[in-house]
């Protein structure tokens, strides 16, 4: 498969990778290695041969993280609460909404506020989602139909709501590509709670340890592992390198890396 990649600004190509004998293990010794070196054989085969890719949606498909840290500080602001640094948005990002926007408001995750503010952040964000604010990274529509060309079915869980997750993936021309787009309200629990994921696998019947779910945040990789899942991290989102370690089996920076894993070639 030939897929035309465009990038937004050219820089020097890292490939991080674990050198894994199982998809759940995070504890083995990581490497750079300069250029797109392949992962270790038995996990790139494993990746390759997968049978289903599963998504997340915010830094990972889609350049959503202005939207994001926009629409937070509009409803802290509006709720009289004070208001965030892009830094505090991104550490944020691992909870999701309303645990997320309790913990910017109080500090406090639990806190009851939550609902209230994630709610009207819902509210918010939702009716501004367009390929401006939340448009797929350049080399992703490629990748996700490529994907879908080489016969492999594709899902998405997001720890956003799903309205919101599937509002992104309409406004890019990839619902057709994905055969259910789930957010942290239609899933059991949300991320890194495993249930979301498992819950796709057996509603089309694929053993999870067949599948791999591509994420951003340390939730993503900590959920795909508690599925029993293959992960790959995506360093390009609203988490560095040095915060993805150890979370994910595979570590990429960009798409064309990431199709090689999934596609071969």
């Amino acid at each position: 498969t030939t897929i035309n990649f465009q990038k937004k600004k050219k820089k020097k190509s890292v490939f991080t990778m674990q050198a894994t004998s199982s998809p759940s293990s995070s504890s083995q010794q990581q490497q750079d290695v300069e250029g797109a070196a392949p992962a270790p054989s038995a996990l790139s085969s494993r990746l390759e041969a997968a049978t289903a890719v599963l998504w997340d949606v915010d830094g990972t498909l889609a350049d959503s993280t202005q939207l994001g840290f926009t629409s937070t500080n509009a409803v802290l602001a509006e709720a009289g609460w004070n208001t965030i640094t892009l830094a505090d948005y991104e550490q944020g990002t691992r909870h999701p909404t309303p645990q997320r926007l309790a913990w910017h408001a109080t500090g406090d995750t639990a806190a009851a506020c939550g609902l209230v503010l994630g709610a009207a952040f819902d509210r918010h964000y939702i009716a501004l989602v367009s390929t401006t604010t939340a448009g797929f990274y350049p080399g992703i529509p490629a990748l996700v139909a490529a994907i879908t060309a080489a016969g492999k079915p594709q899902t998405v869980l997001s720890n956003a709501c799903g309205e919101y997750a599937r509002a992104v993936v309409r406004v890019n021309g990839a619902a057709a590509h994905m055969m259910r787009v789930d957010g942290a309200d239609d899933a059991p629990a949300p991320k890194p709670a495993p249930d979301g994921l498992l819950a796709q696998c057996r509603a089309f019947g694929w053993p999870p340890e067949a599948c791999v779910y591509v994420g951003d945040s340390p939730s993503d990789g900590a959920a795909a592992a508690a599925a029993g899942m293959m992960s790959v991290g995506c360093t390009w989102g609203a988490h560095s390198t040095a915060q993805c370690q150890g979370a994910f089996d595979v570590l990429v920076d960009s798409p064309e890396h990431l199709a090689k894993l999934l596609l071969g070639g």
